[in-house]
């Protein structure tokens, strides 16, 4: 397994800051920028290489790539048409190594009908196009997620009502070798081993979702936990969906939020207020339902999982601040 810094990035309209997650710091604390690279646009996506010389990032018309001093070294135009035809973002991410940048491109939202999303690989260094794929998805945007094993990448290509499609590619001598999963499911985190995948789907037949654990590369279903698991009951719940957090704190555990709106209560004469989100953690190896998060994480939304026992929140000054159990 290549070992490499974990980076992540959030954006302003004239730059990305790069947040360095291999740095110690004190429970509760706030993270402190690693890095600042700034942009001429206001980026859609964004990502930094692991050695944090340059990043990546995405507009409605072009991927970038930039220094530390915000020199543009390469990039990559979509030749949108001047008008969308349906909202749609491009999502960039860099590999392990931070030698490659991918790219997803979706093609149908910004060139109309006719056009399917586009999956291509850049060289880091030069912005040379190492491979590119039609992935036959109509999408409206993508999550990456890079595998462990330095050499494999999964892609999440959400299409609204239509549903997500999965893939799974790397990249050899004759470009890029792309899989897709047949799982009427959404990807929405990947082990920090890389040896299982966690995904939400609908049960069939009903209104009601359930998470399920997936052996990787294969795909095979591992663990099941379902709404009535995660506390759903009909008399209590008006809507009860899993998601949108949902993620590994560590490699046997997961954060697994719930939301929806309760049951109006009909005696109470008040207003009330019926929306709820809560978040729980789940025993990835068994599906046992662990219970709520501490306190003062219960009802947050903002909570993001890191995969090494830790997570992410926002604080009233939009920095992130970093927590452990």
């Amino acid at each position: 397994m290549i070992m490499s810094r974990r980076v992540l990035t959030k954006a302003t309209h004239t730059a990305i800051a790069a947040y360095d997650l291999s740095r110690l710091i004190r429970n509760g604390s706030l993270m402190e920028r690693a890095a600042v690279f700034p942009s001429e646009a206001s980026p859609c996506d964004h990502a930094a290489a692991p050695d944090l010389e340059c990043a990546a990032y995405t507009t409605d018309d072009a991927l970038i790539c930039v220094g530390r001093d915000g020199g543009i070294r390469w990039r990559s135009d979509f030749d949108a048409a001047p008008e969308r035809y349906m909202n749609g973002a491009a999502a960039c991410a860099f590999s392990l190594r931070g030698d490659v940048v991918w790219l997803y491109r979706p093609d149908l939202a910004m060139k109309g009908p006719g056009h399917t999303d586009q999956w291509l690989a850049f060289d880091a260094a030069t912005g040379a196009v190492l491979g590119q794929v039609d992935l036959g998805s109509t999408g409206h945007g993508a999550y990456h997620f890079v595998h462990p094993d330095g050499e494999q990448i999964l892609l999440n290509v959400g299409q609204g009502q239509d549903g997500a499609r999965v893939y799974r590619a790397r990249l050899d001598d004759t470009g890029i070798v792309v899989s897709e999963y047949v799982w009427d499911a959404t990807l929405f985190d990947l082990s920090p081993d890389g040896g299982r995948v966690m995904t939400v789907r609908e049960v069939r037949g009903g209104l009601l979702e359930e998470l399920v654990i997936r052996t990787f590369p294969e795909g095979r279903e591992d663990v099941v936990v379902s709404a009535e698991a995660l506390g759903y009951d009909e008399d209590r719940y008006e809507t009860f969906f899993i998601g949108y957090i949902v993620g590994y704190l560590d490699a046997d555990t997961a954060i697994v939020s719930v939301h929806g709106e309760l049951a109006e209560d009909e005696d109470d004469e008040e207003a009330q207020d019926l929306d709820f989100h809560h978040n729980q953690l789940v025993d990835v190896r068994t599906g046992r339902v662990l219970g709520p998060m501490p306190s003062e994480f219960f009802s947050r939304n903002d909570v993001m999982p890191l995969g090494d026992r830790s997570w992410l929140t926002v604080g009233s000054n939009g920095g992130w601040y970093r927590h452990t159990l």
